[in-house]
């Protein structure tokens, strides 16, 4: 009797086995089919399914962040970090791949290229983009949704899979989708843009406008202005430029307290390095 017990519950338990051991391979073999769909996804699925997340101009975070509180281009320009603003434009696509511009700590530009296939990690998308420093290294660009808007994410990875560097970057609104130039339109934004009363160093009466565009208004024989993000090589005072590229451009510092901004005559210096200078008080002027 005891060994015919033995022989059916070890009959029973090897059934048992066989039976979990087959479940469990058709979980596995489910997974992986699962994951074999989702890697043969088709790039232009991915496309359709990425491209109205991605698509916009997008700006450092907390570059536009630090701008914001500190009220100063020159302050937060450390923050640009090495890719400050990137532009995504579906209509750059091509095949499995879009090549997006992207702006290098404000001082010049270059690309990458974005390619529709599954990367790491869900929402990511493989790119070309590298860390020069980091031999071997890779990055990845996905997105975050949040209660107001989406979030791009640029995630460097090194050779071992471990990630060297994470930055969020915020999408701008109204902005071109040819030129890269939302970085600086987000500055205006931030910094100038509104209506402003006042007095010049005259003591008369000022009325002036700026727009996120570069319009301003009340400025006699001016119409365009740039805000300087780039503080390589001789700058280092907040400044703007009036009519860049005209042959009567001017330049102007500038500083916010409050709502109230003051703007001031600057010169370039002539020395060693160029060096731009403030001069006297032109414009009190009060947002309102």
């Amino acid at each position: 009797m005891r060994t015919r017990l033995r022989f059916a519950c070890g009959t029973s338990l090897l059934l048992a086995a066989t039976c979990w051991a087959g479940c469990q391979s058709s979980k596995t073999e489910e997974h992986a089919t699962s994951n074999a769909a989702e890697k043969a996804m088709p790039a232009n699925t991915l496309a359709q399914q990425m491209l109205p997340l991605l698509r916009g101009a997008w700006v450092k975070a907390d570059y536009l962040k630090e701008v914001q509180l500190s009220k100063s281009p020159r302050k937060a320009f450390d923050l640009a970090g090495p890719v400050s603003e990137m532009l995504i434009n579906p209509a750059r696509l091509s095949g499995d791949s879009l090549v997006a511009s992207l702006g290098l700590g404000n001082h010049e530009g270059s690309s990458m290229t974005v390619y529709f296939r599954p990367g790491l990690h869900a929402n990511a998308l493989p790119t070309n983009y590298r860390d020069y420093d980091a031999p071997g290294s890779f990055a990845e660009l996905s997105y975050r949704t949040t209660v107001r808007d989406t979030a791009l994410v640029l995630t460097t990875y090194n050779k071992s899979r471990r990630v060297l560097a994470q930055t969020s970057y915020q999408r701008i609104p109204g902005a071109s989708l040819t030129d890269l130039v939302s970085l600086n339109r987000a500055v205006r934004h931030l910094l100038f843009t509104g209506r402003y009363v006042g007095t010049d160093s005259l003591g008369r009466s000022t009325r002036l406008e700026f727009n996120d565009n570069g319009r301003v208004k009340g400025l006699k024989g001016f119409r365009t202005y740039d805000v300087t993000t780039d503080f390589i090589g001789g700058v280092d005072l907040d400044n703007l430029v009036l009519d860049l590229d005209s042959e009567h451009r001017r330049e102007m510092s500038y500083g916010h307290s409050h709502d109230t901004l003051r703007l001031y005559a600057a010169r370039w210096v002539e020395e060693e390095v160029p060096t731009l200078v403030q001069g006297r008080l032109l414009f009190t002027l009060v947002r309102r």
